[in-house]
């Protein structure tokens, strides 16, 4: 059964940059670093167009899932920018921050750029404000959503751990032309427990993501049966005037542990939500890949 997403993949040609961010500016820890064994293999499972050399694993020590994995894969393509979620596939990370404009300056300094200002709205349904900004990771292809920390109101290891200033990945975003069938995909095949669904709309977002006056998207956000981070989140991709082409790679391949491995990959043999690498005996324990017909890309392996 999902249970929230432990780590992010990252595929970069260059760890270096994105390194500085997350570790420098962010907070998060390097956990393990070296080089990739079987980078065939990983290839795969990971849905790489060229082998991945090396990875380094970056957490939040404490943490209930929501790690960072930066592969570096030589030769990889520079990423198309995120812009506006205009089609299918990976968009956007999800963290909070204790103090934004101290994070947001360090993040500056380090030469990142951010698509505008910070916006304040409440989240849809709620009365509980949101206070949001919107960075742009171009060594990924992604926005980030730097969101205000809520002391008692938001679930994150700043709860537990006062000193720092950053969350782990408090959600994973994957833009979709069919929510209904990834909504079902989560609830039915994996097990996750959806705990919000909503529409997204208003002037602030629209000046959060760039959008045309009056256009929004509708969501899904999941957890799983302990309600830890990462969550995993599905929008509405918002079809262009002129349709983009399909990204080359996989920007962020979700990671999860499962229960019961044999169980999710029977559900997925089918090929109804997307082609299954089947499981796969590695070094590292059974694993699974999935390409789903969501605009996600997922790593499973046995809990």
């Amino acid at each position: 059964m999902f249970d929230g997403i432990d780590i992010a993949v990252l595929p970069v040609a260059d760890t270096g940059p994105p390194r500085e961010l997350y570790v420098d500016a962010m907070g998060f820890e390097v956990v393990e670093a070296g080089p990739v064994r079987d980078p065939g293999l990983w290839a795969r499972l990971w849905d790489l167009p060229l082998p991945p050399a090396e990875s380094l694993l970056l957490g939040k020590p404490g943490s209930k899932g929501g790690w960072i994995r930066l592969v570096g894969v030589p030769g990889l393509p520079s990423p198309d920018a995120a812009g506006v979620p205009d089609r299918p596939g990976p968009y956007a990370l999800d963290f909070y921050l204790r103090d934004p404009a101290a994070t947001e300056d360090a993040v500056e300094k380090r030469g990142w750029t951010f698509v505008a200002g910070p916006v304040d709205y409440l989240l849809p349904g709620t009365e509980h404000p949101v206070r949001e900004r919107m960075l742009d990771q171009t060594r990924s292809g992604l926005r980030h959503a730097f969101v205000q920390y809520r002391e008692g109101r938001t679930r994150c290891v700043l709860g537990e751990r006062p000193g720092l200033g950053v969350s782990e990945v408090n959600a994973v975003v994957f833009a979709t032309g069919d929510l209904a069938g990834a909504r079902t995909f989560v609830t039915d095949v994996l097990g996750g427990r959806v705990y919000f669904s909503g529409r997204f709309e208003g002037p602030a977002v629209e000046r959060l993501l760039g959008l045309a006056p009056g256009e929004g998207f509708d969501a899904v956000i999941a957890r799983g049966p302990a309600s830890r981070n990462a969550r995993l989140e599905f929008i509405e991709h918002l079809p262009p005037a002129v349709p983009r082409p399909p990204h080359a790679y996989p920007r962020v391949v979700a990671g999860c542990a499962m229960g019961d491995l044999d169980a999710l990959a029977a559900r997925l043999a089918t090929g109804e939500h997307g082609a299954s690498t089947g499981i796969i005996e590695t070094a590292e324990g059974r694993q699974l890949g999935l390409r789903s017909h969501y605009g996600a890309r997922f790593h499973f392996w046995q809990r």
